[in-house]
């Protein structure tokens, strides 16, 4: 089977943080370069002749450009500089920064490349590799796959949550996140999408702050101890306040804290989680670090973002470890402003028997000019750390952990 058409229609289809950090990264580093690999965490095999298909679908994005329609929406933006959307016009990806290679089922790929045009491969590569899996190995929708979207949208709203679709990166296509912001965006709650492109569709707000690549990057310029506190200071600076929310888990939630002073956390709207126990999360480390120094909550953000469902209010998570959304909500909305980025739970449950991709692609290595650095992430779970065995071994001895 081939895919003749492309399953990117629009550079804008990606996360909006890829766009915010790429600013950043665009005016402030300009020289760094990075390398990025797939991490294949659920072990999937490919279908024989899946490189030659993945390979058609990186040379398709190189003819992908802005429109002038694009560009202009991109100024509406109030944080969004001028420059770097007309930058971004102008901007076409290189398919020589992706190297990869299918051996029977297994498949690596690997990019490098300047960091502030690297950065725009992870999610399209991510989507890409998603919806080619389902086609190529003809896993089909179930019939009722949009009528799910709606009772996951009511559930969601009858129940006053708010919500954002995360879904970009593991979706099943760009079918059905088209249709999630398209049903979704009816209902009270549903704050709008982590996808520019969509947002820009659908008349909604596009939403995302950073990732932890910004860190990551930031550690092989100051080092591990420094990376969460001068990424915070370079992206407060450059946005002035906008786009506050910060992520707690590149290094471990504990060690993130310690940087996370009075200063950042009257500075910052809220916090982001990503990995581990929500309810230890929230319950344990983050309100207490708020309350400790006088902080009222009631006007923070609690972004809650890993392995979310939707479910009746009594049920904490499912049998496959999900958390599901609208108990956290009701938990802590009278304490804060809890937000739910939900991603594959909306554009990738579409039928009984489709397993969504378990998958990541993240930050190996970074050059500030200096020489080639390894780079690694301490997430909450021991389990989604990566990086090279003996440079986790050294953060974690350089930072205290155990």
């Amino acid at each position: 089977m081939k895919v003749n058409e492309p399953l990117i229609h629009s550079l804008l289809d990606d996360d909006w943080y890829k766009l915010t950090m790429g600013s950043v990264v665009f005016h402030n580093f300009p020289n760094a370069e990075v390398e990025y690999e797939f991490i294949n965490r659920g072990k999937t095999k490919f279908p024989k002749g899946f490189d030659r298909e993945l390979n058609y679908q990186i040379g398709l994005l190189a003819v992908l450009g802005l429109t002038r329609d694009e560009e202009a929406w991109l100024k509406t933006i109030p944080y969004m500089r001028p420059t770097y959307a007309e930058w971004l016009f102008g901007f076409r990806m290189n398919p020589g920064e992706v190297t990869f290679e299918q051996n029977g089922g297994d498949l690596k790929v690997q990019v490098r490349g300047p960091w502030y045009k690297a950065i725009f491969w992870e999610v399209k590569l991510m989507a890409i590799i998603s919806e080619l899996y389902f086609r190529l190995t003809a896993q089909e929708k179930d019939k009722d796959w949009e009528l799910r979207l709606r009772r996951k949208a009511f559930d969601l709203s009858d129940n006053g949550c708010f919500w954002i679709d995360f879904g970009t990166r593991r979706r099943y296509s760009y079918e059905v996140q088209d249709a999630v912001v398209r049903i979704m965006k009816t209902y009270k709650g549903f704050l709008g999408t982590s996808n520019p492109h969509l947002a820009m569709k659908h008349g909604v707000v596009t939403h995302g702050t950073y990732a932890h690549e910004s860190i990551m990057g930031m550690s092989a310029l100051y080092g591990v101890r420094m990376a969460n506190k001068m990424w915070m200071k370079h992206w407060s600076d450059y946005f002035g306040g906008s786009l506050g929310v910060a992520l707690t888990d590149t290094f471990t939630t504990e060690k993130f804290l310690e940087d996370f002073g009075s200063y950042e956390a009257r500075l910052f709207d809220g916090v982001r989680h990503d990995s581990g126990d929500p309810s230890l999360w929230a319950d344990k480390k983050i309100l207490p670090h708020y309350r400790n120094m006088n902080i009222p909550t009631n006007n923070k953000r609690l972004v809650f973002s890993d392995n979310l469902m939707v479910a009746h209010p009594g049920v904490e998570k499912d049998e496959q470890g999900r958390y599901n959304y609208v108990h956290l909500s009701l938990k802590y909305r009278n304490y804060a402003q809890p937000v739910g980025g939900i991603g594959t739970f909306l554009t990738n449950d579409v039928g009984n028997n489709v397993k969504p991709l378990n998958m990541v692609i993240k930050m190996t290595k970074a050059n500030f000019g200096h020489g080639w650095v390894d780079v690694v992430k301490l997430s909450d779970v021991s389990g989604k750390h990566t990086g090279d065995t003996n440079a986790i071994k050294k953060a974690k001895e350089e930072l205290g952990i155990k």
